[in-house]
């Protein structure tokens, strides 16, 4: 089990910047507490390597608006991984040579209203 609070400080540290980084998601803690200390560490180490430029962004060309930027103004990082039988996603959101705002975790109906909010999404299936 991972404490939640530790979570998010881990990972404020892998980005080292002022900016504060919303955490965000429904369920978030208990999702959280029910990764392992395994789970987490590939977790924090994708983090790592998003900040190393090792991972290529989803990048979207939307003039849409989401929160104060447009949409064409933003990287999203993308993380799959399941927890017993469900899959769960983490959207980690960056404005493009800039900081990182969002990181977003959830199962796959909160992944998938993200990704309308972010235009990554253009119909349902």
């Amino acid at each position: 089990m991972v404490n939640q609070d530790e979570f998010k400080k881990r990972i404020e540290a892998n980005i080292s910047q002022d900016y504060k980084v919303e955490f965000l998601g429904k369920n978030f803690e208990q999702i959280v507490n029910l990764l392992t200390e395994t789970k987490a560490e590939k977790i924090y180490q994708w983090i790592k390597d998003i900040v190393e430029r090792k991972i290529e962004p989803i990048s979207v060309g939307s003039k849409k608006t989401y929160k104060e930027w447009e949409v064409n103004e933003l990287l999203t990082f993308r993380y799959p991984f399941s927890i017993g039988n469900t899959e769960y996603r983490i959207l980690f959101v960056k404005v493009k040579n800039s900081v990182y705002i969002e990181f977003h975790l959830g199962d796959h109906k909160y992944y998938d209203k993200v990704r309308k909010d972010l235009d990554l999404k253009k119909s349902t299936y």
